[in-house]
């Protein structure tokens, strides 16, 4: 039995859909007389269409679509569905549409009944991606579910009808309708079965032969997205001229070829000829590499035969774009994920607010089957370089950050060798309340224990009496930090400093020379872990 009607959808602003990668939302923004949306391309026989709700387009028959790039393109309604979606026929050049047909999950349902949680994804007008986590609270057996945001106070909008829910990394289905209870969304094999049918394609196989790439020859325009393959003697050159978007990097991907081997180099120039990038190949290899333009601009791409002759074959890809890299989607909330792709000499930022004293921890998780370099720097709102290091992908690491201030800070990648997606979870560790709070009040026989990290600190109060030895013993613990321990007196003077690693078993007895509020005071010095120690009066 259904739970929802196929009713005409109100109040949808925006529509965007998947990618072949899921951490993309959609392809275009549209824009038809005063409304604005998103849509996704279809690539059909050579023609590239753009799918959109009808409203976004209203009365008009054409429509404004800007790619990620920022390159504006137009397009004519062809068709529109019973549900609120509209074909447009674009003038996008095939080897700028990606062929990215709705991506279908194999058994929705099986993935629902697992899963009740999702991220909804929105392209925000600058082309980056804004992520909103929400609840499943209904399911449709056959079209739609029922959704709400998974915090009260980031409810949806106008202008998120039409984003993508993703569950479990894969695209579920359509925001169709929102309201202030939360959302409808047509789910992805009900939209993927009639687009198929609309198009007559009778499965996701015919559609990728309907939509084989078309080599860049001739006279035809190289881009981005284009398809390089010939043939290849010793010491011919051929050049092909494109137009590539400041930090944004380009994929470009050799197939190992059966036939004559020729080994070759491939140069990248700018316009001045300086050599931006220059390796050497065999055909008979497969290979893939990025490379992340400097600026905008025009660049040769040079294929030079080196030894024998043969036949070539390389696919260049948009890997990513720079408005997804640092486009103002890319703000960090805590509990939160960096999953972004990053290749050589590409940056990706990602600002959030810390509050003082109040240390996050940085999980970086092994990117199976990828093995890329790049750096992690994090930096305070006046350009302060605060923290920085460099890390493989194929290996787990975490570190906390400790912010000194309430400040807004940014969280900034740069790729450094080969290229991937990361997968970084960021947590609160602590905050500066449970470190410093008022219930931070200690007596003998108590257990004093709590998480720290570098540059934080924790405070405890004790009333203390003169000439009575206070016995503390510390008990290791199995994630060594080292921090130094205070006791200070009622004037602000230290009467007691030493440093322990947590890792250890260790023990001295302090004596008060005043009956007042003394404070115990840990500082974190290196890494992060938990401090754990009893207090004992010594006799």
């Amino acid at each position: 039995m259904k739970l929802f009607t196929n009713r005409p959808i109100a109040s949808l602003l925006v529509f965007s859909c998947c990618l072949t990668t899921p951490a993309l939302a959609s392809d275009v923004l549209v824009s038809a007389d005063f409304n604005v949306g998103q849509g996704f391309n279809y690539l059909v026989d050579d023609q590239c269409y753009v799918l959109t709700p009808n409203h976004v387009m209203g009365t008009a028959t054409s429509a404004n679509v800007m790619l990620p790039t920022r390159q504006y393109h137009t397009a004519d309604v062809t068709h529109v569905f019973d549900v609120d979606m509209a074909i447009l026929k674009a003038d996008i050049p095939a080897a700028q549409c990606n062929r990215n047909t709705f991506l279908q999950v194999s058994d929705l349902n099986k993935l629902l009944e697992v899963y009740q949680n999702g991220v909804l994804k929105t392209r925000l007008a600058d082309g980056s991606v804004l992520q909103t986590k929400i609840v499943i609270s209904a399911v449709d057996d056959s079209e739609f579910l029922a959704i709400k945001p998974e915090r009260a106070d980031e409810p949806f909008k106008q202008g998120y009808s039409g984003s993508i829910l993703f569950v479990a990394e894969q695209a579920a289905g359509v925001l169709l309708e929102v309201d202030d209870a939360g959302g409808i969304v047509y789910r992805a094999d009900a939209l993927t079965a009639m687009l198929n049918k609309h198009f007559d394609i009778s499965s996701n196989e015919e559609a990728s032969e309907n939509t084989t790439d078309k080599a860049a020859d001739g006279d035809a325009e190289t881009t981005t997205n284009s398809h390089l393959a010939g043939r290849l003697a010793t010491n011919q050159i051929k050049d092909y001229s494109v137009k590539m978007q400041e930090n944004s990097p380009v994929e470009f991907v050799l197939t190992e070829l059966d036939s004559d081997s020729v080994k070759f180099a491939i140069q990248i120039l700018d316009k001045r000829e300086n050599e931006l990038f220059e390796d050497s190949f065999w055909s008979n290899r497969a290979y893939s590499f990025a490379f992340t333009p400097p600026r905008t601009d025009e660049f040769t791409v040079r294929v030079i035969g080196l030894q024998d002759f043969g036949k070539f074959d390389i696919k260049m890809n948009d890997f990513s774009f720079d408005a997804e890299l640092r486009g103002a989607g890319n703000q960090l909330e805590i509990p939160g994920n960096i999953r972004v792709k990053i290749a050589p000499n590409a940056v990706a930022e990602y600002p959030f607010n810390g509050e003082a004293n109040s240390p996050a921890e940085f999980t970086l998780n092994e990117v199976a089957g990828s093995s890329f370099k790049y750096a992690l720097h994090i930096i305070d709102s006046a350009g302060n370089e605060l923290y920085k290091d460099s890390f493989w992908s194929n290996r787990n690491y975490t570190y906390a950050f400790t912010p000194q201030q309430n400040d807004a800070y940014t969280v900034r990648l740069i790729g450094l060798q080969g290229y991937g997606q990361t997968d970084i979870n960021v947590s609160q560790w602590n905050t500066n309340t449970a470190l410093t709070g008022a219930q931070n009040v200690v007596a003998a026989g108590d257990i004093v224990t709590n998480k720290i990290a570098d540059n934080a600190v924790a405070e405890y109060r004790m009333m203390m009496t003169a000439n009575a030895p206070i016995d503390f013993k510390l008990e290791s613990q199995s994630l060594s930090t080292k921090f130094r321990l205070e006791v200070i007196d009622e004037t602000g003077e230290v009467r007691y400093s030493d440093s322990f690693w947590s890792g250890n078993n260790s023990r001295f007895v302090f004596t008060p020379l005043s009956s007042d509020v003394h404070i115990i005071r840990i500082t974190g010095l290196q890494r992060h872990g938990t401090f754990y120690f009893k207090l004992f009066d010594y006799d």
